[in-house]
């Protein structure tokens, strides 16, 4: 019989253990011998960020770019087949292979409450009738499909017995303190400077305030028709800040709602990045999300564009853990967060695909019948929980199809204006625009992005390319669905913006492509936890914790100077000064005049009414009057004040004529070219 190498030899054997001299240590290769230093590695991220610069504007120099990032891509693919670069691993998972269970008399009235929610909906109000059918059908729907470890009765004393025991033990491991730091600066980003950037209001935003109002008045509608028409989720939640923190109708409510929601959301990209790759990479995603300019702008717009991504990375997250483990809870949890997600913003309604997409990769990618057919269940399933959520907003759809589906047929259709030129043409012409927004332009919509500029920062840009191609990589020799369906979640994420072929103008758009966001900041995560771990291997700890701090401090700042200072820049000079108008109303009403002999004289594309009303403090107010109009303040007895554009002759010559003893002003704006005049009318002696 051989004896292996490795067997332990019998006492006769063995050789006397020979000591090396201590100058042999001197031998050994430095940690940061040329020989082991990545250069492949690092200078192939290198050229990629060299590409970005290259081709993003002002520069634009395309030829240089694309050959940076074809260099750039040949090292990296160099390092990858050498194993040089050390790539992160999917997350282990075992799958669950349980018999799915399921409770008869729960479902049944869930089924029944569900339709009875549906039938109570008509009229587009919440009612406490339909609100309680609708909540008690959801819980008990998912209650009837929930997977429980034990049963419902012994989870229920267990929880009973930890009460009262009443002692709670918090573990903090040092993880969770690097975890609670990056919290901490990404906090401070979301929340600086919320009340001041952006500064003023538009127009799109008085007509949120005026549903915000409805909700306050005692008035709930399941869809809001104002300005061709809204979901509902926003409005209640903003409705509920403004009690909760008592903020009223104002700019503050708007964004803190979204502000608040879109922060709690990160948790997911920690968590999707976690199951991509370990925890390392959940926390770059985590960082690189919460620390990048387009994450931080759309909360701030307080708009409904922030809860596209707010609701689309638990879905997704839920959609991958779910089907790679076969785990029923979680795809019952993806369906809850898809049917929230489809009452907050239209262009969420793209990710029943993305769900779809994401079941049939993983069922293409698993030769097990029975994990095929336990991912089908788990898509019924999560498809009846999302339409259970939808019940209320399902009854307006099928009783008013055209207002529901306007907003989307309007830019898809030529229900507003032809196409400008063949619809194929403006399909190829739209996704090349919309795929290059993240690394050339985000679009001239100055509201909700810098125009002209790219969607991400120098940092992210070039390190989501490089991600891309590294999931490419990795799906190629290890055939995992997840990498496929990360990658084609960029381009079906960005399709509400692509899809505007009739104001093909309007694409790419950052706020109804900001769920691509999500997938493409996990493969910006993907390279840089490739690059950090490739450097921690061959060059040891320090060095790569110092190239994480630089890259992640410079991404920070870089991000930081384009919220902060370019697009306030922008943002001040776009918007018009609606608050400083509404301002000087309120003094003069809190010093000698009121807030009902005050006007505002309206001058084609100047400041909205409505929003002056807000920021004198008289919100449902229209403080406009045309210069035609304005005998008709002669009703009102003085004291008069008139807010004028410097342009308007017109109406200033109205007002000289009706009040001849009247004194003019000029009031000098805090933004340059935002001036206005004022027309004081005193009490006559």
């Amino acid at each position: 019989m051989e004896i292996p190498s490795d067997a332990v030899q019998p006492k006769a054997a063995r050789k006397p253990a020979v000591r090396r001299p201590a100058r042999a240590a001197a031998t050994r290769r430095p940690a940061l011998a040329l020989g082991r230093w990545p250069w492949k590695s690092a200078l192939a991220v290198t050229l990629f960020l060299l590409a970005q610069a290259l081709w993003a504007p002002p520069a634009g120099n395309w030829p240089a770019g694309v050959l940076a990032a074809l260099a750039g891509a040949g090292l990296a693919l160099a390092a990858l087949r050498s194993g040089e670069w050390q790539q992160a691993r999917l997350a282990g998972a075992s799958t669950q292979r349980k018999v799915l269970r399921y409770q008869r008399r729960p479902l049944i009235a869930g089924l029944a409450l569900f339709v009875l929610t549906f039938l109570f909906s008509g009229g587009n109000q919440f009612q406490l009738i339909n609100v309680t059918s609708w909540l008690a059908s959801l819980g008990l729907v998912l209650y009837a499909f929930w997977q429980f470890e034990d049963s419902p009765r012994a989870a229920w004393e267990g929880w009973k017995q930890r009460l009262r025991r009443g002692e709670w033990t918090v573990r903090i491991t040092p993880w969770a303190l690097v975890l609670l730091v990056a919290l901490a600066a990404i906090a401070f980003t979301r929340f600086s400077q919320l009340g001041s950037l952006p500064s003023e209001m538009i127009s799109d935003q008085a007509e949120k305030l005026l549903d915000v109002q409805t909700i306050l008045e005692g008035e709930y509608p399941i869809f809001f028709e104002r300005n061709t028409g809204r979901e509902p989720l926003q409005f209640y939640l903003a409705a509920a800040v403004a009690k909760l923190f008592g903020t009223g109708l104002s700019f503050t409510t708007l964004k803190l709602s979204t502000t608040l929601l879109s922060f709690a959301s990160l948790a997911y990209m920690y968590l999707l990045g976690k199951e991509l790759g370990g925890r390392w990479l959940g926390l770059f995603a985590l960082l690189l999300a919460g620390l990048g300019f387009w994450p931080n702008l759309l909360p701030r717009v307080g708009l409904r564009f922030a809860l596209y991504p707010a609701f689309a990375a638990p879905v997704l997250f839920h959609l991958i853990y779910g089907l790679r483990r076969g785990q029923l809870n979680h795809l019952l949890l993806c369906g809850l967060f898809l049917g929230i997600g489809l009452n907050g913003y239209s262009a969420f309604r793209i990710m029943p695909l993305v769900v779809a997409l994401g079941v049939l990769l993983y069922w293409l990618n698993t030769r097990q019948p029975a994990q095929r057919q336990r991912a089908l269940i788990g898509l019924a399933l999560l498809a009846l929980v999302a339409l259970v959520v939808c019940a209320p907003l399902l009854r307006y759809a099928v009783e008013h199809p055209a207002n529901f589906a306007f907003r989307m047929s309007s830019r898809l259709l030529e229900t507003e204006r032809a196409y400008p030129e063949p619809v194929a043409l403006i399909a190829v012409k739209n996704f090349w625009n919309a795929i290059r927004m993240f690394n050339i332009s985000g679009g001239g919509i100055w509201v909700v992005g810098i125009k002209d500029r790219p969607a991400f920062d120098l940092f992210s840009a070039g390190l989501w390319l490089l991600g891309a191609l590294l999931a490419a990589y990795r799906y190629r020799h290890s055939r995992s669905w997840v990498d496929l369906f990360i990658l084609l979640c960029v381009p079906l994420m960005l399709l509400p913006s692509m899809l505007s072929l009739a104001f093909p103008e309007e694409n790419p758009a950052m706020n109804r492509a900001s769920g691509a966001w999500v997938p493409a900041f996990l493969l910006a995560a993907l390279a840089l936890d490739g690059l950090l771990r490739t450097l921690r291997a061959r060059a040891g700890r320090w060095p790569a914790a110092l190239a994480g701090g630089l890259l992640l401090s410079g991404l920070a700042a870089l991000n930081a100077s384009l919220l902060f200072g370019d697009y306030r820049t922008q943002y001040d000079q776009a918007a018009w000064n609606n608050a400083e108008l509404g301002g000087v109303i309120a003094n003069y009403a809190g010093s000698f005049g009121s807030l009902e002999s005050a006007w505002v004289v309206a001058y084609p594309h100047w400041v909205d009414t409505r929003l002056v009303a807000l920021g004198a403090g008289n919100p449902g107010h229209d403080y406009g009057i045309w210069p035609d109009q304005l005998s008709n303040s002669l009703e009102t007895p003085a004291p008069k004040l008139f807010l004028l554009k410097p342009e308007d002759e017109e109406g200033l010559n109205a007002l000289q004529s009706l009040y001849p003893h009247g004194l003019l002003s000029y009031y000098q704006s805090s933004v340059p070219g935002k001036d206005f005049m004022s027309f004081f009318v005193p009490t006559e002696p």
